[in-house]
């Protein structure tokens, strides 16, 4: 089976990765031929990529004609759009070529106004519509898509985000030159939160002045980000480390992993922490934490935007008096599991 994965780009970003895991495990479980489409041949992970199938930009001022002439060349089985609003591109293709896209976000988003939430959903419904099948990566965004009526019950599913596999508690064992620190991991976006996790920071400190929070990753908002770190007298505590290959390692060795989101569709570390023991402290933001923590008794979920008790939270962890909770099973993200509810949901559209 042949199969073009669509991709914006090869960020170290949530669906860069899974996007890799996936197409690894398809080629060998599998034997997949895979080619992917990127719109810039840039990012962390091009290597990567570049060793998973021939990888085909769309350079040039005329995507979608690239994108129809790549597709025309290549004649793949069936195109997977890796984000929602790649599936622009599938207007391109024949009715007879089966498309499927990835929907790891609200349509509807905190940050944009009521109006332009209405274009993106307006959009997202007509997208949708030519699509064979639209994997939703939580029940939260499925419920989303259908209650906005974006998409019935017919063309939707959940399939949970490949990310667990053995590799990750070898990379965890690694050694981290850090010690008795919180960790955030993920890009310096707004929708990351993390100007509200420094304002729960500088109150937590209050009661823990030894308090320490490493950010792994990097992004638009750095620049931002350090004036508010440095405005708030908190450069020795919170250290943006920027991006690693390995984010496991820090993951496995903290004494918790702090998650400030405005919203998500399920997040990755959360699900990579899970699998280390990590305790999770989490905004209830929509959507992911809430049902992966099982509403709240797998980990220490906050009322989305309450920044004085998420500080009440590290605080707790900090100073070992939060109860100890069980660790959600994460067994339903597992390579293997994801990778067989794609296989199985390619050869019925095949």
């Amino acid at each position: 089976m042949h199969i073009a994965f669509v991709l914006e780009d090869f960020t170290l970003g949530g669906v860069e990765r899974v996007s890799e895991k996936l197409i690894s495990a398809l080629k060998s479980h599998y034997g997949y031929t895979i080619t992917i489409i990127c719109e810039y041949d840039r990012g962390d992970l091009k290597d990567t990529f570049h060793q998973l199938g021939p990888v085909f930009t769309l350079d040039g001022r005329s995507r979608l004609l690239r994108f129809k002439n790549i597709c025309t060349q290549l004649l793949p089985d069936l195109v997977v759009f890796t984000k929602g609003g790649l599936s622009r591109y599938g207007l391109m293709l024949s009715s007879s070529t089966p498309k499927v896209a990835v929907q790891h976000v609200p349509i509807n988003l905190p940050d944009q106004s009521a109006v332009k939430n209405l274009f993106r959903r307006v959009g997202a419904s007509i997208l949708f519509r030519t699509l064979d099948k639209v994997i939703c990566v939580s029940e939260g965004i499925l419920n989303n898509l259908q209650q906005l009526k974006v998409i019935g019950a017919d063309k939707s599913l959940c399939i949970y985000n490949p990310v667990l596999n053995q590799h990750i508690k070898k990379l965890a064992a690694e050694d981290v030159e850090y010690e008795d620190y919180f960790v955030c991991v993920g890009r310096l976006h707004f929708q990351k939160g993390y100007d509200l996790l420094i304002k729960a920071v500088a109150q937590a400190k209050q009661a823990t002045p030894s308090l320490k929070v490493i950010i792994i990753g990097n992004g638009p908002d750095e620049r931002k980000l350090k004036h508010q770190i440095a405005q708030s007298d908190l450069v020795d505590t919170i250290l943006l480390h920027g991006t690693t290959d390995n984010p496991y390692k820090y993951i496995a060795h903290a004494k918790g992993i702090l998650l400030p989101s405005r919203w998500e569709g399920m997040p990755t570390v959360l699900v990579e922490a899970a699998y280390l023991d990590t305790p999770i402290v989490a905004f209830d933001c929509r959507y992911g934490p809430k049902e992966l923590t099982g509403q709240g008794q797998l980990g220490y979920l906050v009322d989305f935007l309450d920044v004085d008790t998420f500080a009440e939270k590290i605080v707790a962890l900090e100073l070992n008096k939060a109860p100890k909770l069980p660790s959600p099973n994460v067994d339903c993200f597992s390579l293997e599991a994801a990778a067989s509810h794609y296989h199985n949901l390619f050869k019925s559209l095949l």
